[in-house]
């Protein structure tokens, strides 16, 4: 079976999913065919739900092989024109799932026609100071940078931990939490970190440098490493 989910930006589509997966014994598979290479949603439900299949864009021939009591789901992103991957849908079969409270025709017809922008940044091999991080955000969900309506990442942080922000606007919103995965204490991160932003009139520039003053560097990440790991040391001989 395969389940194709839509809605406008901070639906709460990769929610849903989540819930469904957390509710099913059957193999699971996701694909998100707008993530690119800051594949934010896919890490997130890698993280909590290791057993599920995650496909990226250059896989999309395997949902044309579907296996027994196996269960797909797509997450179409808001950008994407739904016209043109209609034809691709039915072929597949694919129940829709259509999350938001308006018509969703409308709603992302209002999207597409006003000024609304995409910011991407892909920060994989980057450690940020949390305390930078923790006002960067703060500003950039405030409006310093511009309207922001939904914003996401993944970072790793210099305790080892890679956390997860998540924005939306008129909403209450958690702070940031810990990924489900290993820390990271030996040099740069192997693994994937990265941020989307949706909004208006976004200062991409301001944005991007000011997040580049939370990154760590290259003469700190090893010292502090190593005061944590020698942290980490003496909590389990006193154990």
């Amino acid at each position: 079976m395969i389940i194709a989910v839509t809605g406008p930006p901070g639906a709460g589509k990769t929610h849903w999913i989540r819930e469904q997966i957390s509710q099913t014994q059957q193999q699971v598979r996701y694909f998100n065919p707008g993530e690119g290479s800051v594949v934010i949603d896919g890490t997130c439900i890698a993280s909590d739900f290791p057993e599920v299949e995650i496909l990226t864009e250059g896989q999309e021939f395997e949902l044309f092989n579907p296996e027994p009591k196996l269960t797909t789901y797509i997450e179409l992103p808001w950008h994407l024109d739904l016209s043109s991957v209609q034809p691709l849908l039915e072929q597949l079969n694919a129940k829709s799932v259509v999350l938001g409270n308006e018509n969703i025709a409308e709603s992302l017809t209002k999207i597409h026609t006003s000024q609304v922008q995409i910011h991407r940044s892909l920060l994989s091999g980057e450690i940020l100071d949390w305390s930078s991080l923790a006002v960067f955000w703060f500003e950039l969900i405030k409006g310093a940078y511009g309207e922001v309506i939904r914003a996401k990442g993944i970072f790793d942080i210099v305790s080892g931990e890679s956390i997860y922000g998540d924005f939306v606007a008129g909403t209450m919103n958690q702070e940031f939490v810990a990924l489900d995965v290993p820390l990271w204490l030996a040099g740069r991160p192997q693994r994937f970190s990265g941020l989307e932003i949706v909004g208006f009139d976004l200062n991409k520039a301001e944005l991007s440098q000011t997040l580049k003053d939370c990154f760590l560097p290259e003469s700190k990440i090893s010292y502090y490493q190593q005061q944590i790991q020698t942290s980490l040391e003496t909590e389990e001989i006193n154990l």
